[in-house]
């Protein structure tokens, strides 16, 4: 009997050596590359990265410096000269260049992202990394936003390519996925793009996107070839067919969230994924603050972004009279701890464990520029908003929001005392903007697989399938005639206008017979 279970426990051992053999072999190389000195990416990233570490894969990151933290058992290459340049451009004051027309935009972001490419390809870290023979990689993940110069790696180590967006989808993204559906929908740039709806608005949004694309391919992509050409001598034809070699594409983005759209297989919706992240507690005097607002909480917040210190003065002197009026307790999250004539209703932070917040139950009213991450998880913790949108995505975000019924906007242009007042006030004397939050956050998070889940199995998998081309549509295989239909309507076309010219040529007939009539001979 002893001699039995001596037997199984050795064959136990054996089968468990052997799966852990098994799972190693399967252990991947793995380059991520995130050049944006912005946080919103790295907590999209984070969770990932590490996750895919602990399950035995070997992780690299070129990164700035301090974005994102040190992730255990992550290899870390640190560009010191990203953080360079965007101390540059802060410095020149070019940020607010961004807003004022689409051209002028279109050329700073031209340069910032030829830096972006250069100085990591020409990075020591990076250059020690090409020159070492030892270095492999089987999967690269990088931000799908005009750094065509990087694909040349992917072509240097024979790699996989996946993307992975921090923001929404835009038309740019789809491209890159394989998924070229027209779409007047999705720009990347929202500075002149209409929120209407008329068949005007469409027509200028349809401009606004064929201009983006000519930006795109007379700007942006010949100063990548250029770096392309330089660091890999790759041919522009290669960069053109490095440019579909994208085999996944993880979205933070999720259809619960207003926007339902058509996706190719390989287009994947991981929006939330920074959720899984432990969230910051409320230290005891914030957590009081919360369980003892006998008439609900406001949270006000401008993100990581926006200072208020910079905000005009008028505008922080009117937000703290209209919080003043307030029977409800605010947390305002602000750098300036001291604020003369705060009322005694406003609790001021500058660290505010935002997500902590959002989840207590106290909390009625979140208000946001609307950051796709904040607006996540506001909808995550089903509390409406009220959206002030300031910059790049911001609008589109809110406008979806607010489509959904669990938001309001106010224009930041017009925005004063009263309407802030009233627009408050109306919020959160309608129960239906707290029904539809929460109606929003039931769908948000009823899927079969939590996000962070949803993104390593989907990596994994092009881990496994390095030829998944059966996911994604490329125009090139398939004829343009095909694609678009045009035979039927050339057929359509031709049956429409031979019926059209029909019934011109009969109404012209029986005009010109009305007019000319025979005249009557006078005696």
């Amino acid at each position: 009997m002893c001699l039995g279970y001596c037997w199984l426990t050795v064959c136990l051992c054996l089968l468990l050596q052997q799966d852990l053999h098994q799972e190693l072999a399967q252990a991947a190389n793995i380059l991520g590359i995130f050049p944006y000195r912005h946080i919103s990416p790295f907590f999209v990233m984070q969770p990932l990265a590490r996750t895919l570490a602990k399950r035995g894969h070997n992780v690299t990151l070129i990164t700035p410096y301090g974005m994102p933290n040190d992730i255990d058992g992550v290899r870390h290459i640190r560009v010191a000269q990203l953080n360079e340049r965007i101390k540059e451009m802060l410095e020149s004051d070019q940020v607010l260049d961004f807003m004022i027309n689409k051209w002028t935009e279109s050329t700073l972001t031209a340069k910032a992202l030829f830096n972006a490419s250069y100085d990591i390809l020409s990075d020591p870290g990076v250059q020690r990394m090409l020159h070492d023979r030892n270095e492999s990689f089987d999967l690269i993940i990088m931000e799908p936003a005009n750094l065509d110069a990087l694909y040349g790696l992917v072509e240097y180590y024979n790699a996989t390519l996946i993307g992975l967006s921090s923001i929404r989808i835009n038309w740019h993204t789809d491209e890159l996925a394989g998924n070229p559906a027209p779409s007047i929908y999705e720009p990347i740039s929202p500075v002149g793009y209409s929120l209407e709806t008329s068949l005007l608005s469409r027509i200028y949004n349809w401009i606004h996107i064929m201009e983006e694309k000519l930006v795109d391919y007379l700007i942006l992509r010949p100063a990548q070839l250029h770096l392309f050409q330089k660091f890999f001598g790759y041919s522009s034809q290669k960069m053109n067919e490095l440019r579909s070699r994208f085999s996944l594409m993880l979205i933070n983005s999720h259809y619960s969230m207003g926007k339902v759209r058509a996706n190719v297989p390989n287009i994947i919706e991981v929006g939330g994924i920074h959720l899984s992240e432990p969230t910051e507690p409320c230290d005891e005097e914030l957590q009081k603050f919360l369980d003892e607002a006998e008439h609900g909480v406001i949270y006000f917040s401008l993100g990581n972004d926006i200072l208020i210190k910079f905000l005009p003065v008028n505008i922080q002197e009117f937000l703290l009279q209209t919080f003043a009026k307030l029977k409800q307790s605010v947390i305002w999250k602000s750098e300036l701890l001291y604020m003369p004539n705060k009322s005694d209703n406003v609790y001021v932070i500058e660290q505010a464990p935002q997500r902590q917040i959002l989840y207590h139950p106290n909390v009625r009213l979140f208000i946001t520029n609307g950051g796709l991450l904040s607006v996540m998880e506001a909808v995550d913790s089903g509390v409406p908003m009220l959206g002030l949108p300031m910059f790049f995505d911001q609008f589109g975000n809110m406008r979806w929001a607010q489509l959904s019924g669990m938001a309001e906007v106010i224009d930041i242009n017009t925005l004063n005392e009263d309407i802030l007042t009233d627009t408050i006030k109306h919020m959160l004397g309608n129960p239906s903007y707290s029904v539809k939050a929460k109606e929003m956050s039931q769908f948000f998070k009823d899927r079969p697989m939590s996000p962070l889940d949803t993104a390593v199995w989907w990596t994994e998998y092009a881990l496994r399938n390095r030829n998944i081309t059966r996911m994604r549509l490329n125009l090139e295989e398939i004829p343009l005639f095909e694609y678009y239909k045009i035979e039927s309507l050339l057929a359509f076309s031709v049956r429409f206008g031979l019926v059209a010219v029909s019934l011109i040529f009969l109404v012209y007939t029986l005009l010109l017979k009305t007019r000319v009539r025979p005249r009557r001979l006078h005696p």
